[in-house]
């Protein structure tokens, strides 16, 4: 009589012959594929940012740009008597909107008005863009001290940025504060420089 083996104990097929390799390739690439198709989808959905603020306020066009990093430094500054605000306005340069808004600000006691002389330090010249109060001025650097003058908030900061790449040598400015002529940092492409000015 002959005994039939019991399926518990039958030895399992052979596994590794070709047509089990080819699954576990098609397994493998299947799971590559969907991985894939995840991870741009993810990338999809993800929120994009949004581009940069204009400043609103109808004194200054243009939007303040993202700058990949950010110098400060302090430095003091003479103040303008709100008496003599008037005059110094009608002789900045700025537009009469701008002057507006500066004078009701003064007259509210948000702003203080601040005379800044800047300067081209290192010989290099370079134009940048001075914003403070919410007020935008683009200043030509140059060996001559121009003055400008900053409606400074409680906080009292003041963002300097090149306005076209300036180069490998940067832009370098330098302001006549209270203590007398200052070298500032060296601005190079994607800084910004945030002043905070205290007001003599």
């Amino acid at each position: 009589m002959t005994q039939v083996p019991d399926p518990a104990t039958r030895p399992a097929p052979d596994e590794s012959g070709p047509g089990s390799r080819r699954a576990l390739w098609y397994g493998l690439a299947a799971g590559v594929i969907v991985a894939a198709g995840f991870s741009a989808r993810m990338a999809n959905d993800s929120p994009q940012r949004a581009p940069a603020p204009a400043i609103s306020d109808g004194t200054t066009a243009g939007a303040i740009p993202a700058a990949a990093h950010t110098l400060t430094a302090a430095e003091q500054f003479a103040m303008i008597s709100p008496d003599n605000a008037p005059q110094a306005l009608a002789q900045s340069g700025l537009t009469p909107n701008q002057q507006a808004t500066i004078l009701a600000g003064i007259r509210r006691r948000e702003y203080r008005l601040v005379r800044m002389p800047i300067y081209d330090e290192a010989g290099t010249g370079g134009v940048v863009t001075v914003r403070s109060g919410g007020i935008a001025q683009t200043v030509p650097l140059g060996a001559q001290p121009r003055v400008v003058l900053l409606p400074i908030r409680i906080s009292g900061e003041v963002d300097i940025t090149p306005v076209a790449d300036p180069g490998p040598a940067g832009v370098a400015p330098g302001a006549i504060t209270v203590l007398g002529p200052t070298p500032l940092p060296v601005i190079h492409r994607d800084e910004m420089l945030v002043l905070n000015v205290i007001v003599q």
